[in-house]
């Protein structure tokens, strides 16, 4: 097997990078989850709070659009910290995010999977570990395609996606076009709503947009990236807002606005509502775009992870440099997916025989999510002081880098919040508690290592251009 250094170029384009995005946030298993919590709090008005997400994703997603149009690195946000705030910060940041996109790995592609399968099938439903075989289905696939390269991976999350886009807003209009729907105002109204709930609500909404930015860990790959993804970050934030708004929307009137007050109680209502609309055909497609959902959901995320886990070892973070090799004809970087595949494995059974695969996914997916909260906020404070150190910018062109992050810093900061409220939160959120707090411990030990082993200088390239260069001469 020939290894070279460096990443293969020009491996995808807008649209590539588009759907791997919208793989990340996964509309279809996202319509068939966090619907269900967010009717939870706000009842009916599950498509406002996607309505008010959509604003604060939007602050997110400008400091990811300013990075990308000057940074193109495989460690993503890390190297977006490190522009700023330096290599001691991207370090830490290095460890967080890592173990985040591996949290999202083992939470929601794979446990997460495996329980909403589980009792679809009859003969492993009775037996207590008949999950444990379906969470090998997502596991295999990501990590095949990943071992063949980008563009199989690309091409996956391109084509699914399209089809399961497609198909969940022509579902959702046939359902509220339908003579049998009563169709109402009152989906996009406060409707008696209180102020907490209302933010709870929004904040499981915002969640459904985590993972858009992930393109920014393909960058290198991609045709003139510092073009594509900005483009591509926008694309994606229209096309999953419209998405989640028409699908939340059609859900909530196809189950009956009088009736809402059932629908978080009840299994699967989104399966409910396609079944008496669209007959048991109209059941099986969306049953299956869901499970694919899940799996494209778990190749966008491995993408992400093994280019990050690739960032991390040309920068000499944690892998040694020998495992910054791709193939030469492929450009997988084999060593590092061949690793993680059997860390997220592991992972993935540990937590599931410990917890179940509904509760260890719960715990994995509350933890990740507040670790990245923690990497994003470092990423907007990254911004304005990139742009007033490196860019020298004057007020006119610097005030917007620091003001417009400041919605979704305070979003963050109130999820992570609300994810581990009241201190100690209950069961089982005090596991990911604990877990959220040793990690944070891990990046500071982690980041006293560096002080003691590399030199500032070597600190100082940690995420940089410079490295990529170094890597790609040596």
């Amino acid at each position: 097997m020939a290894f070279v250094k460096g990443l293969k170029k020009n491996t995808g384009g807008l649209w590539t990078g588009v759907f791997q995005g919208l793989a990340y946030i996964a509309p279809a298993a996202t319509a068939a989850s966090f619907f269900v919590v967010e009717a939870g709090y706000v009842g009916a008005s599950v498509p406002l709070t996607f309505l008010l997400a959509t604003l604060g994703v939007a602050s997110a997603m400008y400091m990811n659009y300013e990075f990308s149009k000057r940074i193109s690195h495989a460690g993503g946000y890390y190297s977006y910290i490190s522009a700023g705030l330096g290599g001691r910060f991207g370090g830490f940041a290095s460890i967080l995010y890592y173990t985040n996109v591996m949290g999202a790995l083992v939470g929601f592609s794979t446990l997460f999977f495996a329980g909403v399968a589980w009792p679809l099938i009859p003969q492993l439903a009775s037996n207590p570990y008949g999950w444990l075989p379906l969470a090998f289905i997502p596991l295999v696939l990501i990590f095949t395609l990943l071992y063949f390269g980008l563009r199989p991976s690309l091409y996956y999350t391109l084509i699914g996606g399209v089809i399961e886009v497609g198909i969940l807003i022509a579902f959702s209009l046939f359902i509220i076009l339908s003579p049998a729907t009563h169709n109402s105002f009152a989906p996009f109204s406060l409707n008696g709503i209180s102020a907490n709930n209302l933010g709870f609500g929004t904040l499981f909404a915002i969640l459904g947009f985590v993972g858009l930015g992930s393109i920014i860990t393909i960058s290198e790959e991609l045709e003139t990236p510092k073009k594509v993804v900005p483009k591509a970050i926008v694309y994606g934030l229209i096309i999953g807002a419209i998405t989640y708004v028409i699908s939340s929307y059609a859900l909530v009137v196809g189950w009956g606005i009088t009736n809402i007050a059932t629908f978080s109680t009840s299994t699967n209502p989104g399966f409910t509502v396609i079944s008496n609309y669209l007959g048991p055909i109209g059941l099986l497609v969306f049953v299956l775009i869901t499970l694919n959902s899940f799996i494209s959901n778990g190749i966008a995320e491995g993408n992400a992870f093994s280019r990050i886990g690739y960032g991390m070892a040309r920068d000499n973070l944690v892998f040694p440099k020998s495992m910054a090799v791709t193939d030469k004809k492929t450009g997988s970087p084999r060593k590092i997916v061949l690793f993680e595949a059997l860390f997220v494995s592991i992972s993935s059974i540990v937590a599931g025989l410990i917890f179940g695969p509904f509760i260890g996914a719960t715990i994995v997916t509350a933890l990740n999510g507040s670790i990245l909260y923690v990497v994003h906020i470092l990423s907007n404070f990254s911004l304005p002081v990139y742009g007033k150190n490196k860019l020298k910018f004057g007020a006119r062109k610097w005030v917007p880098f620091l003001a417009l992050p400041l919605p979704a810093t305070v979003i963050y900061l109130f999820a992570i919040y609300g994810t581990f409220a009241p201190f100690p939160p209950a069961y089982p959120y005090n596991y990911a508690f604990y877990l959220f707090i040793f990690m944070i411990l891990v990046g500071i030990v982690f980041v006293v290592y560096l002080m003691v082993k590399k030199t500032p200088e070597e600190i100082r390239k940690i995420g940089s251009a410079e490295t990529i260069q170094e890597h790609s001469d040596e």
